[in-house]
């Protein structure tokens, strides 16, 4: 085998040793939240005949985003297209649309003019606003951080001390007033328990 060939294996095997491992069992969860059909259009930079009309589904952005699937009505139907980052956020099609800082675009459809006079395709977006229509839902797979897992274990360890303390209080009591105040509490403290318990569900 050449030198220069084996050189090169060689660079590749010291390149994927470098690479971190992503972990098999990495802890997913499904999310759905609200999004929105944007409409944008603009021209060719230099040709003013050039122009595009672009559909986006647009969401605000989760942390840990791996992919995305919009659910949305085309022309009466319910219809989705599926997505992962960076997403649609800089999208080129004749001209060069741009998502808002703190959101995210899955491109939905697109449509063109062009000739001899000027064209800005604000009618071709007027004619996608019949096609595309809501209600628009994102739902997203995302990736949980250890420490939102951490951090939520040891919320409820927090919760469950709560929950002992004020049975033991409540227990202790010897008044009626103090009884009937502590059991409220000790209902709001496993309401909270509850909750952080959920969480730990969710995230670990």
């Amino acid at each position: 085998m050449p030198a220069k060939a084996v050189k090169s294996i060689l660079v590749v095997c010291l390149l994927s040793l470098a690479l971190p491992v992503a972990s098999a069992t990495a802890k997913t969860v499904e999310k759905t939240v609200p999004g929105e059909l944007v409409f944008q259009h603009g021209q060719r930079p230099g040709d003013p005949g050039n122009c595009s009309g672009v559909v986006f589904a647009q969401w605000k952005d989760v942390p840990g985003t791996v992919s995305a699937t919009a659910y949305y009505v085309y022309r009466g139907a319910e219809t989705s297209k599926s997505a992962q980052p960076p997403f649609n956020d800089v999208y080129e099609w004749v001209a060069t649309y741009t998502v808002s800082p703190g959101a995210h675009w899955i491109q939905l459809g697109v449509s063109w003019a062009d000739g001899p006079v000027v064209n800005t395709c604000a009618d071709v977006n007027e004619k996608q606003r019949a096609a595309y229509t809501g209600p628009v839902r994102v739902e997203l797979t995302v990736e949980i951080d250890p420490k939102v897992c951490k951090d939520a274990q040891a919320k409820l360890s927090a919760r469950r001390k709560v929950v002992t303390t004020v049975r033991k209080r409540l227990n202790n009591a010897t008044t009626q007033k103090a009884k009937n105040k502590l059991r409220g509490k000790l209902e709001r403290a496993r309401t909270k328990r509850a909750t952080a318990a959920k969480r730990v569900t969710e995230f670990c």
